[in-house]
């Protein structure tokens, strides 16, 4: 057995080095592919356009990303209505129970799908957390299985996320509103 080991060792001897030449060759390809765009949109007059789409792209990446987020855990509401309805005996509730219990995820879905604002959002995590709070009741005899630990992780903790990206995002409008007021060059005393 130890003889096999040594005879392998060669193969992979020098082979992380290889895949980081490999992937430093890639690096370099592609950082001389965008510094011949930035050279021809220089030389152009896109280049203001092409900086302002740049930091478009860069401050609206994180709103985008937690709008698809907020959309992802309306689908997991959506998963628990359906999941509840073949599973309610192991979370201790009756067929009639997990029916209506079905019907809320789903309004809890569709309360998720129409967040629009940050308002909105604290709103739909405050009902979220209350809802959670009175289905606590109904327990899974692993924790991790409940209803009240998926939400909390798969809708709460998600969304609280999104609420800091958010505020994140209006803190820096602000910031971005209040420099264009000044006068360029100019700092406020």
């Amino acid at each position: 057995m130890i003889e096999n080991i040594t005879n392998t060792v060669p193969v992979f001897a020098g082979l992380l080095d290889s895949i980081i030449e490999e992937l430093g060759a890639k690096d370099r390809r592609e950082h001389e592919r965008r510094m011949k765009e930035l050279q021809i949109i220089e030389n152009s007059n896109l280049r203001d356009e092409y900086v302002q789409q740049l930091l478009l792209d860069r401050m609206l990446y994180p709103i985008e990303k937690a709008q698809h987020d907020i959309q992802t855990r309306a689908k997991h509401a959506q998963w628990l209505a359906h999941m509840i309805t073949s599973q309610y005996k192991e979370h201790g509730l009756t067929k009639e129970q997990a029916i209506e219990l079905a019907q809320q995820f789903r309004l809890l879905a569709i309360q998720i799908t129409n967040v629009d604002t940050l308002h909105d959002l604290r709103f739909v995590y405050a009902a979220v957390t209350m809802f959670v709070d009175k289905i606590s009741s109904f327990k899974h005899k692993k924790f991790e299985e409940s209803l009240e630990y998926s939400i909390r992780k798969n809708i709460l903790n998600p969304l609280n996320s999104c609420i800091a990206t958010q505020k994140n995002f209006e803190l820096r409008l602000r910031m971005m509103n209040h420099q264009t007021v000044l006068a360029p060059g100019k700092a406020e005393n």
